[in-house]
């Protein structure tokens, strides 16, 4: 009994005891095939399995993502069947999203890339073409050029950057497609507004209409880009559209379809933030860059109306002209009188010259000429005109470089071949154009019975003393007569770095706007008078004039002053100026010796714009009779 309730107790231990200490008679090759069994079950079917153990929520581990599924057998029941079809099925579909993902970015980023290396080509080829030597291209000058078509080419390098840095799923927003759909539309639309009016629409040239182009097919290429983005990211955010009802016990998982928190990193969100501050600010300046285009195409269009493109024989008038038988650029030049007829109406009396007035370097004639003009009403002066040059006003964008001789060429060309005015002229100089009277007047000396220069420039302020501005100025109360430091804002010159920075500042429109918005300034104050200092345009005139101020304009002032020596010359200088500064004053006696027929230096009342004030306009319209002859030498 004792025996029998012994090998009971044995058979026990056997059957409930894992270990490989057997009790009993068991062979050793059962005890082998048991471990194998037990190791086979143990072991995971495949690596790629979650390390938790398969998932049966219907989705896999994150293990997995984007990793071709291997078959795995079936462990048998119909729920785990069911279950492992499903996740067969959405292993293999993303991994072809992941593989289409991967290609796009590939193929996105040479795309971007090569964009982005072309802008920049552009950017370097329009700005040495514009502003330094006309490459000219497409054979065609863009009468209308201004800084508009750099900052379209730098605005689409940095759209086309931040599309190659922020391609990522994690980063990426709707918002990026809509701010590139909108850049490309605003872009076209600012052509659009161009071509409406004809005087912009016959001066944009194939050069502007091809950057605008460019610069919208290069927020299309964006376009395309954020589409694709958003299409992946809808596939990733709904991975099985036909199976709703199995996904709806796991939309905690996340967006992607996987376990996330919803929560980006620190830097992630820097990234963030810098994109969609700059994409907002690229908006702003579009809008604005908009609301500058309808503006100016808006003010040239009520300005220009009135101005013909053809030639006539009015007695009074307003045209544009070519100024060289290329057809390089037109000035606008306007006339008052009987300009054409050199015959006077009373053989007794000799016709009076015809006046051509040379405007400022911040003005054009319809400012600095009211004097003259009030004279013309007045009936003691009987003809007279005045043009505004490349760039200033209605007359139109010279191709780089410009100096004060090729503007004097032009001008002759456009009054003598295209106008068919013959003169013979009594020029007057104000300001800047004081050194462009001298060059024209010594250029056609067979034409020109008289100059008059009035508060005009010597040619020293032409001479770039970059040492002398670093300097900073005495503030001991002594003044170097010599120092151009010191001269008042009326004269001053700025460098040509802060001129490209304002032209810059300039397609954003900020002092345009508020001239018509706060000022209630009309198109004509904007084209023509005060405001036209803030035109791209204009700006851009202003550093041509300054790149060769010192190379060529002032060789070409030295060199006209040799033949000026049997011209008659008066000479008109303001009171307040002289006492402003002293070198001011030195530099007017000049003026006054650089011919020997020099008839008056008359000082008069009022500051540098002598047309404003009362007493001083008198004063320089009686010099002007008296050089003209209508009145007595006192």
């Amino acid at each position: 009994m004792a025996s029998k309730s012994v090998n009971t107790s044995n058979r026990s231990i056997k059957s409930t005891n894992d270990s490989e200490h057997y009790i009993g008679s068991e062979q050793p090759s059962e005890r082998a095939s048991a471990n194998a069994t037990r190791e086979q079950l143990q072991r995971p079917e495949n690596e790629q399995e979650p390390l938790l153990g398969r998932s049966t929520s219907g989705k896999p581990s994150r293990r997995a993502i984007g990793v071709q599924p291997q078959p795995i057998p079936n462990s048998g029941g119909e729920e785990d069947e069911r279950t492992y079809d499903f996740e067969s099925q959405f292993q293999r579909k993303l991994y072809g999203i992941h593989k289409q993902y991967r290609l796009f970015i590939s193929n996105s980023r040479w795309i971007l890339n090569t964009f982005i290396i072309l802008n920049t080509v552009w950017l370097v080829t329009t700005l040495i073409g514009d502003f330094f030597f006309n490459i000219n291209i497409f054979k065609t000058n863009n009468r209308y050029c201004s800084f508009s078509d750099l900052t379209l080419i730098f605005i689409s390098i940095i759209a086309n950057t931040f599309n190659l840095w922020f391609n990522k799923l994690g980063l990426y927003s709707p918002l990026d497609y809509t701010l590139n759909v909108a850049l490309c539309i605003l872009t076209v639309f600012n052509l659009g507004l161009l071509y409406l009016v004809s005087y912009t629409r016959q001066r944009i040239g194939v050069a502007g209409t091809f950057t605008h182009l460019w610069a919208a097919f290069s927020f299309f290429i964006g376009v395309i880009i954020d589409w694709y983005l958003l299409n992946y990211n809808s596939q990733l955010n709904k991975p099985f559209n036909d199976d709703d009802d199995h996904n709806d016990g796991n939309r905690h998982r996340g967006d992607n379809g996987f376990e996330s928190s919803g929560k980006h990193t620190l830097t992630e969100w820097v990234y963030i933030g810098l994109r969609n501050v700059v994409k907002c600010i690229i908006l702003v300046f579009f809008v604005l860059f908009t609301l500058n285009t309808m503006l100016s195409t808006w003010d040239i269009h009520r300005v220009s109306k009135n101005s013909t493109e053809v030639n006539t024989d009015a007695a009074s008038y307003n045209a544009l002209h070519w100024v060289d038988k290329a057809h390089t650029y037109k000035l606008h030049i306007e006339c008052h009188g009987d300009v054409f007829d050199g015959q006077s109406p009373n053989d007794e009396k000799p016709r009076q010259p015809i006046l051509l007035f040379e405007h400022g370097g911040l003005d054009t004639g319809y400012l600095s000429a009211t004097w003259i003009q009030e004279l013309y009403h007045l009936n003691k002066v009987e003809r007279y005109c005045t043009y505004e040059r490349p760039g200033y006003g209605l007359s139109d964008s010279a191709p780089a470089p410009i100096s004060i001789a090729m503007i004097a060429d032009s001008l002759k060309y456009a009054l003598l071949n295209e106008a068919k005015i013959r003169g013979p002229f009594i020029t007057v100089g104000y300001d800047l154009g004081g050194l462009f009277t001298q060059v024209f007047t010594a250029k056609n000396l067979d034409i020109v019975d008289g100059m008059m220069l009035i508060e005009s420039w010597h040619e020293d302020l032409l001479l770039k003393n970059y040492l002398q501005r670093l300097l900073p100025p005495s503030h001991d109360g002594s003044k170097d007569p010599d120092d151009v430091s010191w001269l008042p804002p009326e004269i001053s010159r700025h460098n040509e770095f802060k001129i490209l920075w304002d032209g810059l500042w300039s397609s954003w429109g900020l002092k345009l706007q508020t001239s018509w918005l706060l000022a209630h300034h009309g198109s004509k104050e904007r084209i023509l008078g005060r405001d036209m200092q803030y035109q791209g345009k204009f700006i851009r005139t202003k550093f041509l004039e300054s790149v060769t101020s010192s190379l060529l304009s002032y060789k070409d002032v030295l060199n006209a002053k040799e033949k000026l020596l049997d011209v008659k010359l008066s000479v008109v200088t303001s009171r307040e100026l002289v006492k402003k500064s002293p070198q001011w004053g030195n530099w007017q006696r000049e003026l006054t010796k650089i011919s020997a027929k020099a008839r008056e230096w008359k000082i008069v009342e009022g500051g540098h714009d002598v047309y404003k004030y009362g007493l001083g306009k008198q004063q320089t319209q009686d010099v002007l009779l008296r050089l003209i002859g209508q009145q007595e030498m006192r």
